[in-house]
């Protein structure tokens, strides 16, 4: 059976679900008061979204004592709903979508957190790194190859490109350094123990 195509919207509710059982409420709080609320399509997307979870086999709701809800609904992943999230933080970063997808990566940084282990950050990381490099690379290529054009407004915006691009690629090589001088943090109960193949 082949698995579900989720939006990066439904990638991040089930990810938020897997490191802590939530309510449609709990969720909306959430997502209005991260950055996460730009990756909510609208204010009524939750619901609907969950729903879709649900009826994807991905997530379950439960009333908060065990027991299938009836009132309040706390939703929690399910086996699927783990492997999904577990696969979806190991999805490769690829140079033709890193600048589209970059908060995306940053927010499966976030999530791998407490569900990844140091290496698996570490690969991720650097990958990210590499692909970055490479996109900053063909911009700086393509601004030599048109600095001399006569309008402006195209360097002016292709050099704030390079300028978020080139942020973005030191800051991955800070933490990278940064996670490989820290002390390797005991995974707690929260890590996700998925097996790889499925179910």
């Amino acid at each position: 059976m082949a698995e579900p195509q989720l939006t990066p919207f439904e990638h991040i509710l089930t990810g938020l679900v897997c490191q802590s059982p939530a309510s449609g409420y709990d969720l909306k709080r959430v997502f209005a008061a991260t950055p996460m609320g730009v990756y909510q399509p609208s204010s009524g997307s939750i619901y609907p979204a969950l729903r879709r979870l649900e009826a994807a086999g991905l997530v379950q709701a439960l009333d908060g004592t065990g027991e299938p809800a009836r009132h309040r609904r706390v939703y929690e992943p399910t086996q699927a709903g783990r492997a999904a999230h577990a696969a979806w933080l190991r999805t490769p970063v690829e140079v033709p979508t890193v600048a589209r997808d970059l908060g995306l990566h940053l927010m499966r940084f976030v999530m791998m957190e407490h569900a990844s282990s140091r290496e698996e950050v570490l690969s991720f990381l650097v990958d990210l790194k590499d692909a970055l490099a490479a996109f900053t690379a063909g911009l700086e290529r393509y601004a030599a190859a048109t600095a001399r054009l006569d309008d402006r407004h195209p360097g002016l915006a292709l050099d704030h490109g390079l300028t978020v691009y080139r942020a973005s690629l030191q800051w991955t090589r800070r933490t990278i350094a940064a996670l490989r001088a820290a002390p390797v943090p005991p995974r707690g109960p929260g890590a996700l123990t998925v097996a790889t193949e499925a179910g």
